[in-house]
């Protein structure tokens, strides 16, 4: 699984629109093969900082996905950033779900 994410700091002005953007992308990108969850977050403590977030099946897939028009849509919020933009591209293993926050607090899954 291949997982990238986005940090951008929007504009005051510009922050409605880029999170309807990113909304606009979000369904289509999640009806695309391959893909495995598309996330748009916010920072709670900095309304301006702004997480777009894609997992995919692997690195051909988020390449496809970085060559679609739906993602160069995005590209012009990328460029916009007040700070610079924050990209970074990882390669994960599910190593488990719940079943990890259990065993740490030491309760055995039913």
């Amino acid at each position: 699984m291949v997982e990238a994410t986005v940090r951008i700091v929007a504009p005051e002005e510009k922050r409605k629109e880029l999170l309807d953007v990113l909304g606009s992308l979000q369904g289509p990108t999640e009806a695309t093969k391959g893909c495995l969850g598309c996330h748009v977050l916010s920072d709670v403590s900095h309304e301006s900082i702004v997480f777009y977030v894609v997992r995919w099946d692997d690195r051909r897939a988020l390449e496809d996905h970085f060559r679609s028009e739906r993602f160069r849509r995005l590209l012009p919020y990328i460029e916009m950033s007040l700070e610079p933009p924050q990209v970074e591209v990882n390669t994960l293993n599910h190593i488990g779900g719940l079943s990890i926050i259990l065993e740490a607090l030491g309760i055995s899954p039913t």
